[in-house]
């Protein structure tokens, strides 16, 4: 048997976390309804908040907001090597496309992102209560790419 590659490797492994967390999403809402989704999203968000604050840390980061996000994302896009495209970046405002998103193509659920995603919107909250991710764009609702927009929260719609 041929040894794996490290791209096959993280592809398996990224592909068997994909499902089994499609199972853990579709358990709770047959087992606790909406509600438990809900609670899964706040766990989710909360657990951003602590990977914000820990990447902080760990990257050294001083200036926080936009600037840090890009930071932190831009290592997961690197180590991934995920197809994308900054849209925009300022101190305010950024805007990530991803045209090939390993989450949409292992989860297969925009249901499933959803919960996820709560992980970014935590880790922006933590690096500046004032701004708001959104993700309005979405390869799994029929979207070209999935675009996160991070600004104050006023400014999204």
């Amino acid at each position: 048997m041929a040894k794996m590659s490290s791209k096959d490797k993280l592809q398996y492994s990224m592909a068997t976390l994909g499902a089994s967390f499609r199972l853990a999403v579709k358990s709770v809402k047959e087992n606790y309804g909406e509600e438990g989704v809900s609670n899964l999203r706040k766990t989710f968000y909360q657990a951003g908040i602590e990977l914000g604050e820990d990447a902080v840390k760990r990257l050294k980061i001083k200036d926080k907001g936009t600037q840090a996000y890009h930071r932190i994302v831009e290592e997961a896009l690197e180590a991934f090597e995920v197809e994308h495209e900054i849209a925009e970046f300022s101190d305010t405002d950024y805007v990530l496309r991803i045209y090939d998103c390993p989450h949409a193509k292992n989860f297969k659920s925009p249901e499933v992102c959803d919960v996820f995603l709560e992980l970014d919107k935590g880790i922006v909250k933590s690096l500046d209560p004032q701004l708001q991710l959104k993700l309005t764009k979405h390869i799994l609702r029929g979207d070209p790419y999935c675009e996160y927009v991070v600004r104050p929260e006023r400014s999204i719609p």
